[in-house]
């Protein structure tokens, strides 16, 4: 009888340990309004403006996207720092038209933040919610969406125009390759035509 308890408790001990377990594993996922979206496709652009000059600027463009069947869903986030060319840290996201030093930009001619549905406009990120980013000393990646609204502006430049179609919540932990772009080369790679494709959305 006592070891058919031992045999029970130890069982029930390691199904919980298994649980807490894997209740701690990430979930690399984004939702849009209460659907979520597993990340299966993601890329990480370094784009570095004005290299060598007093004013270089490193733009940090992530797309994160989700492959099921023949539709495709991207979310992509460009975080900036005017006085740092590091990766790291809370970027808010912010309206088109406001002049912020560290921010989730939502639209610039080579980098973007926003959704984007197969057959659907692309929705830009405008003012609300922000982004976490860590960058392990193993080369990991951490980021976090934290309730990052997007919509449409009718009239760009202009935030009094901005019309919210819902939020982006989610994370993402691990590796992630990166591509770094001078800008004024003439270079490619699968994600810069990804993104090239989500601004023709916009345009």
């Amino acid at each position: 009888m006592k070891r058919n308890v031992l045999f029970f408790v130890g069982l029930l001990a390691l199904l919980t340990f298994f649980s807490c377990s894997k209740d701690k594993d990430p979930v690399n996922t984004f939702t849009y309004n209460g659907e979520e979206y597993l990340i299966n496709d993601l890329y990480l652009i370094e784009e570095v403006f004005n290299k060598g000059a007093a004013d270089e600027m490193h733009v940090f463009q992530f797309i994160f996207g989700n492959i099921s069947g023949g539709d495709t869903t991207m979310l992509a986030l460009a975080v900036l720092d005017e006085n740092s060319n590091f990766l790291g840290g809370n970027y808010p996201s912010v309206g088109y038209d406001d002049e912020v030093e560290r921010c989730l930009h939502p639209f610039a001619l080579f980098f973007i933040s926003g959704i984007s549905f197969d057959g659907d406009s692309f929705y830009l990120a405008g003012d609300g919610g922000s982004v976490d980013v860590t960058v392990g000393t193993d080369g990991l990646y951490s980021v976090r969406f934290n309730n990052i609204t997007v919509g449409t502006y009718e009239i760009m430049g202009d935030n009094s125009t901005f019309e919210e179609s819902g939020t982006v919540s989610g994370s993402y932990e691990g590796a992630i390759h990166k591509e770094l772009e001078e800008m004024g080369f003439d270079k490619s790679g699968v994600a810069h035509t990804r993104l090239n494709s989500l601004l023709q959305q916009v345009k």
